[in-house]
């Protein structure tokens, strides 16, 4: 017994000193900072700038090292924009901590999810051209798309273009095949898509906001069925040679470039060089110089360099509010609309894979940022945009050339949390086989040794994972910690039952016995 007793005290001690160990570990890495020098390569000032406004830029330049340190960012680009061009851009630090070469205005950075801004214009572009329509049920250009609600019956026949670019169809996050866990060369565009046929809804068609890579990968699909030309070739032909934005692309189009920047991410060694195939939803690459070049073409309204490529009435349409979520925040067509500085804020950001983005601008005043950056996740890149412009307003250095009516927000939908129908499932004897943990799987990545060390031993706050349990006659699901910085997370969800083998929370999550290898929200799992 006294043996036994010191043989559990001594697993308990080795367990906690390996803890301590992956602890030590995490916090060395999140430690480290950049080396003392922070090189600053390609600085571009427009001739004749306002001194004010120069003499606030030189000031933000010399903060920009030490918010990088801060942040752990090995490589930030840089540009301020307003309606004639570029300001002032510039690069700082390097585009991989191992070969330490120096960023500069023209490097290229995943931009990942303000892709999907690039895809809402891409589709107003074709709503130009009468291509597609904004409120024809997207089965007139996808016959076979189908998916499933517990609310409604054929919901595809509801869904529409403006449904998928407003995050309003109801679609869950991700697809089942080439999602962000799972990355992979091999799954094609087309796979990904198809994958996304006969899932369930989250919610019913346009009765809530549900923010997911699903709708404009759906988006950017259609684009590629009804131009007949790949979504890669679309985007290049129709927005990027228009716009002169000569060094952006779509994929592996962007694995050419030899002056692309590396993704850094927290516990990767390596992280996956290009996000296929999430094409529309995070798929474009671009340099700080094209992205400002993007801006501007928003702020004139789709006016480039004298030419009219996109009518103004598009840019109303893609700016109307469509749902409306706290802090007075408001979602258009892919874009988000906030009230900062007494004006109209658009912006939108992108994260994952090692790299995150920012870009905003303000129509009133005429002008805006960029910041591409090339770490992830922190929270420096959207205060990297903003400071310079916040100071600028605030001083009173630039002011307001015209002011916009306030929006309408009335009867708008919010973000979806969960339903009143739902109807937890009692607990069968025959659900014992689902009961345990599941970790998500990954690949694609390289993980350092203390990350995975972090999973083996099933850490809460770094372990992507779900426990199926029963609890009061009920078969219940809750998420790890970790998952909390992905979605809401779901703690102690009663699962109701829709198909045999399949469950849903009342939020909309799926949990999915029904094939070889289960799903949580179309993520693949393997049972520990």
């Amino acid at each position: 017994m006294k043996s036994r007793s010191c043989n559990i005290w001594k697993k308990r001690i080795t367990q906690s000193v390996i803890i301590c160990a992956v602890l030590l570990a995490i916090i060395t890495a999140r430690c480290s900072s950049l080396s003392t020098g922070v090189p600053k390569t390609g600085c571009y000032k427009r001739e004749g700038l306002d001194t004010r406004i120069e003499a606030v830029i030189d000031e933000f330049r010399d903060s920009v090292p030490e918010m990088m340190k801060k942040g752990k960012i090995p490589g930030v680009a840089i540009a301020l924009v307003d309606n004639q061009g570029i300001l002032w851009t510039e690069g700082f630090g390097y585009t991989d901590r191992k070969r330490n070469i120096p960023v500069t205005p023209d490097t290229l950075f995943a931009i990942c999810s303000m892709s999907k801004t690039f895809t809402a214009t891409a589709v107003m572009l074709a709503v130009r051209d009468r291509l597609v329509d904004l409120d024809e049920p997207i089965t007139t250009y996808l016959p076979d798309f189908r998916v499933y609600s517990r609310f409604e019956e054929h919901p595809e026949e509801k869904i529409t273009l403006r449904h998928l670019l407003s995050h309003t169809a109801g679609l869950p996050g991700e697809a089942p095949l080439g999602n962000n866990f799972e990355p992979s060369a091999t799954v094609s565009f087309e796979d990904h898509v198809k994958s996304i046929f006969g899932t369930w809804l989250v919610c019913a068609v346009g009765k809530g906001f549900v923010y997911c890579n699903t709708g404009p990968d759906l988006a950017a699909y259609i684009l590629q069925v009804v131009s007949g030309k790949p979504f890669e070739q679309y985007m290049k032909e129709r927005l990027f040679a228009p716009l002169g934005m000569s060094n952006s692309a779509v994929g592996k189009e962007a694995l050419k470039s030899t002056n692309r920047a590396v993704g850094h991410q927290i516990g990767f060694s390596e992280t996956p060089a290009v996000p296929p195939p999430i094409l529309g939803a995070g798929g474009v690459f671009t340099t700080a110089k094209d992205l400002a070049t993007f801006v501007q073409f928003h702020l004139n309204r789709g006016n480039h360099e004298g030419k009219t490529i996109l009518e103004e009435s598009l840019f109303d349409i893609m700016y109307e509010p469509v749902t409306e979520s706290k802090d007075n925040r408001r979602n258009g067509l892919c874009i988000v609309l906030d009230n900062r500085n007494e004006g109209l804020m658009l912006h939108h950001g992108g994260g994952g894979f090692g790299f995150s983005s920012y870009m905003l601008w303000f129509p009133e005043y005429g002008m805006g940022t960029v910041v591409v950056t090339n770490r992830v996740f922190h929270p420096f890149t959207s205060k990297l945009a903003t400071t310079v412009l916040d100071r600028l307003i605030k001083d009173r250095i630039i002011s307001k050339r015209f002011t916009l009516p306030e929006p309408s927000t009335e009867d708008l939908p919010g973000v979806w949390k969960r339903t009143s129908e739902h109807n937890s499932s009692p607990y069968r004897p025959q659900w014992r086989r689902y009961c345990g943990t599941y970790r998500f799987r990954f690949s694609g990545y390289k993980l350092k040794w203390w990350a995975r060390l972090a999973l083996a031993l099933d850490l809460e706050q770094y372990t992507p994972r779900i426990k199926v349990y029963q609890k009061d006659g009920y078969l219940c699901l809750t998420e790890s910690r970790f998952l909390g910085n992905f979605w809401d997370r779901q703690v102690a969800q009663k699962l109701e039952e829709v198909r045999p083998g399949l469950f849903l929370t009342a939020s909309g999550g799926a949990l999915d016995f029904r094939g070889e290898i289960p799903a949580w929200r179309n993520y693949r799992l393997k049972k520990r």
